[in-house]
Order: structure tokens, then sequence, then C-alpha cells
């Protein structure tokens, strides 16, 4: 998934349109659907100010190993992470102690 098509999805999660973010980084809305089209990742600045609207850390958006896996990712697996994302620590503790219970009983 190319870092536009992250963009997308975590705007999906949080429910905003790509217009808001366009006016809130002041970016041309067009070009998110350019850079989707072109596979490609904007400047520095505006990444930051991108991964800084969503919320999400900018070496999330700029990661490239899913396009190079032999393997399609599961789109609920990648939701899941995704939302993990924001938990606390704690949270996440949890959640895998709930995971491994699941597992254990399997």
């Amino acid at each position: 998934m190319n870092f536009w098509k992250k963009v997308d999805a975590e705007l999906t999660y949080l429910g905003k349109t790509r217009k808001e973010l366009a006016n809130s980084i002041g970016f041309d809305v067009t070009n998110i659907s350019f850079g989707i089209k072109r596979n490609s990742i904007p400047a520095a600045d505006t990444a930051l100010k991108v991964s800084r609207f969503l919320g999400v850390p900018l070496d999330y958006l700029l990661e490239m190993e899913e396009e190079n896996s032999q393997t399609p990712q599961n789109p609920q697996i990648l939701e899941i992470e995704n939302r993990l994302r924001r938990f606390s620590q704690n949270d996440v503790n949890a959640i895998l102690a709930v995971v491994n219970a699941i597992n254990e009983k399997y």
C-alpha cells in the first residue's frame, strides 16, 4: 500500500475527507489523487504535516514493505494493525494477553 493509499485508509478510519486534510495542511486536494495514481511520496514537509493531521507516525506512512511482500495482506489484519497504533502500551498488552489466551485454546 503506497503512502497516499495509507492516507486514504486513515482518513476513512477518522471519518475525515481528502478536502479536510488538504485544507488543513495547505495542499491541493487533486495532488492526493495524483499521488495515488503515480504511487508517489510527497515532499518531506508535506508528509510530516499529513502524519500529524492523521495522528500516525510518519514512518508508518512511509513504510513500503507491504508492496514488496510476496503474500497479499489481509485487509482486516491491516485494519486491526492501524487501530492498534493508536492504543496505549497497556491496552496493547491487554489485547496481546487476550490473543494469547485464544491461541492456547486452539
